[in-house]
């Protein structure tokens, strides 16, 4: 390169043409006075285009920026002149780059000058449709390669005008008063925006939005989002997290509806409406899949009865109902919702065991010593008519003055210490029950004891009842999705069962129950085999065990192969899991704005263990873990009882941090 001192220079700067006056050169850079007034620096390989200036270097440096505006809007009015695309229509076949000085000439012909070549150089390279810069050349798009483009740049163009629409309509909010109605694709842009973060499919746009409208973090356009009514003051996000749909479509509850509760086809039914029944759920229990029934015997012993609705008789196997019940997996219980796996009609109507209503079943009688030993059992595909529906509570009452349920409780009772003598470990914890007030979202908390005579009732007839639809399948030689657990590889340590610290620390010896379709042994229950098909309105897999059992009983063939099985149980368990995280996760919101109602109250909590730089606790009457800091001084040990007090608690944010008392 000769002597560039004095020379004008253009070159890529933030993607676009830049204007400068070389006033110094050294080892392959350049100092430059560029047309904005500014000093820059630039190495020599990316000079684009240089031309003589009509001014000398040793000019004040006023005369030179204003020079240098004159150069440069000279060239830009001159870059307007050039057509682009007519340009490209000469060249677009050529395969090799071509150089400006060829372009130049061919847009304006000869002479040429050195502002027309800038200008061409200006107007490719703006234009950027139809060539693109290679070096000091430009290659030709192919036409293909334009209409892509094209289509890029009205995405672009459309893009930016959704930005524009809804910084206007978020900026023009006012502070106070009614709202008025965002529009519809704002409105999901923000709340998939909320929910999912950079995993949202519009990331680049939610986030030029929020940033231009100054909307702020997670929490301000969450309160933004209730404030324009499109979410509520305490709505579950984690429902939209894990995709997790409220409503049942039409095409749904139009199957539903279209349902025969009482289908006669089949093989007959076994009337035993006679038979004195019983449901015991909670006080909101609205969907009863599963009824009880006792039949003492004048040895001590009796016919317990585990009586469980029909359901697998009365879904279609195919269908859309068939389609959701298998997405939803299960049903899920919220402290403030509830989300059937079965639409409503069906789950807490028709299919539900309800008081007085007749129902199609599936009845397991076991006849039983008074030992709890098994004598025989049978299995019926029955007709049935619940008798009394009674909670927890009203069971536990009746214990003393009903005969049946006190026969009941004995057989319960033996059964378990059965279980026991198999290997069972018992380890109960408290079950945490937590409700919202709908009106006003006071939350309650009531914690549970697990061996109240009434539960332990519940329990073992489902135990029961699992071990001999598992006993019947294995028996049968049918294709089965069974339950196991292995041992535990460290020996469990049963103690008092109030000893909640005991307890806890031993659960987390247990393996994981695992489904599989060879009958094994359930470790922790103590009985082999075992399968889950008592709840079959509830749980997906235990309506297709449901259907499994009702077709061997009807004389026909199993309707599901063992690779059909293992493949819908790997397909559920996504889903099942999903409902779980959601469970968990709105559970904790829910204590968390308890505990926040609570801040000045202290709360019971045992030591659990040393973990690095803290102690972790658990909060006993919410059965929550929360960690603390170790700071010296602090006498701690596992097991111990303390007392804390809530420092910080945020529900939104999953914040909590507590204090020793």
């Amino acid at each position: 390169m000769s002597d560039p001192i004095g020379q004008l220079v253009e070159f890529i700067e933030k993607n676009r043409v830049e204007l400068g006056l070389v006033v110094a050169a050294k080892k392959g850079r350049l100092n430059l006075l560029t047309a904005n007034g500014r000093q820059a620096s630039l190495n020599t390989n990316r000079v684009i285009f240089m031309s003589p200036a009509a001014m000398g270097n040793d000019a004040s440096r006023a005369a030179q920026q204003e020079y240098l505006g004159q150069v440069q809007d000279s060239r830009d009015q001159l870059a307007e002149k050039v057509d682009v695309e007519e340009l490209w229509e000469l060249v677009y076949e050529e395969a090799d780059p071509l150089t400006l000085r060829d372009l130049a000439q061919l847009a304006f012909g000869r002479p040429l000058s050195d502002d027309q070549i800038s200008a061409t150089l200006r107007a490719l390279f703006n234009e950027r449709i139809h060539f693109r810069l290679a070096g000091n050349q430009f290659l030709a798009y192919s036409p293909e390669q334009i209409e892509a483009k094209r289509v890029q740049a009205e995405r672009e163009k459309a893009r930016q005008a959704q930005v524009a629409a809804g910084v206007d309509f978020l900026k023009s909010l006012p502070d106070h008063g009614p709202m008025p109605e965002p529009p519809e694709e704002l409105a999901q842009l923000l709340v998939e925006y909320l929910v999912f973060q950079e995993d949202c499919s519009q990331v680049k746009l939610a986030k030029e939005v929020v940033a231009g409208a100054e909307v702020g973090g997670a929490k301000k356009l969450f309160r933004l989002l209730v404030k324009l009514g499109v979410l509520k003051t305490h709505h579950n996000l984690e429902l939209i997290r894990q995709g997790i749909n409220q409503e049942f479509s039409s095409e749904v509850e139009g199957q539903a509806q279209a349902l025969d509760a009482n289908p006669e086809h089949g093989a007959p039914r076994t009337d035993l409406t006679n038979l004195y029944t019983f449901t015991i759920d909670g006080n909101f229990t609205t969907d009863f899949d599963d009824a009880l029934s006792f039949e003492p015997d004048e040895n001590g012993g009796g016919t317990l009865g585990v009586h469980i609705t029909d359901a697998g008789a009365i879904i279609p196997m195919e269908g859309p109902l068939e389609e959701e019940a298998r997405v939803r997996a299960t049903s899920l219980y919220l402290p403030d919702d509830r989300l059937p796996m079965l639409p409503p009609r069906l789950s807490e109507d028709q299919l539900s065991l309800r008081q007085g209503e007749l129902r199609p079943a599936l009845s397991v009688l076991a006849r039983l010593d008074s030992e709890g030993r098994l004598i025989d059992y049978r299995l019926e595909r029955s007709m049935l008519r619940v008798h009394q529906r009674l909670t927890y509570d009203e069971a536990d009452g009746m214990l003393e003055s009903d005969p049946r349920l006190a026969g009941l409780h004995a057989m319960c009772h033996a059964l378990r210490r059965r279980r026991g003598e198999a290997g069972a470990y018992f380890l109960p914890l408290p079950e945490v029950l937590v409700g919202v007030d709908p009106a006003t979202k006071e939350v309650w908390v009531r914690r549970v004891d697990r061996n109240g005579p009434s539960r332990e009732m519940v329990a073992e007839t489902a135990i029961l009842g699992n071990w001999l639809f598992a006993l019947f399948l294995a028996d049968s030689g049918a294709p089965a999705l069974f339950r196991t657990q292995a041992k535990p590889s460290e020996p469990i340590e049963e103690g008092d069962p109030s000893d909640i610290y005991r307890h806890f620390k031993q659960r987390r010896l247990l393996n994981r129950v695992e489904i599989t379709a060879k009958p094994g042994l359930h470790s922790s229950l103590g009985v082999h085999p075992y399968t889950h098909a008592t709840s079959p309105i509830r749980r997906y897999l235990d309506l297709v065990m449901q259907r499994q059992i009702g077709s061997i009983l009807c004389g026909g063939p199993p309707l599901y192969g063992e690779k059909e099985l293992e493949e819908l149980a790997m397909e559920v368990g996504p889903a099942v899991r999903k409902a779980m995280r959601v469970r968990q996760v709105r559970q904790r919101y829910w204590l968390l704005q308890w505990l926040r109602q609570r801040q000045d109250q202290p709360q019971p909590a045992v030591v659990m263990e040393r973990q690095m730089r803290r102690w972790q606790l658990l909060l006993t009457d919410i059965m929550m873990l929360v960690n603390i800091p170790i700071r010296s001084g602090q006498d701690l040990f596992p097991g111990q009882e303390v007392e804390v007090m809530v420092e910080r608690v945020d529900p939104f944010d999953d914040i909590l941090r507590v204090k020793l008392v």
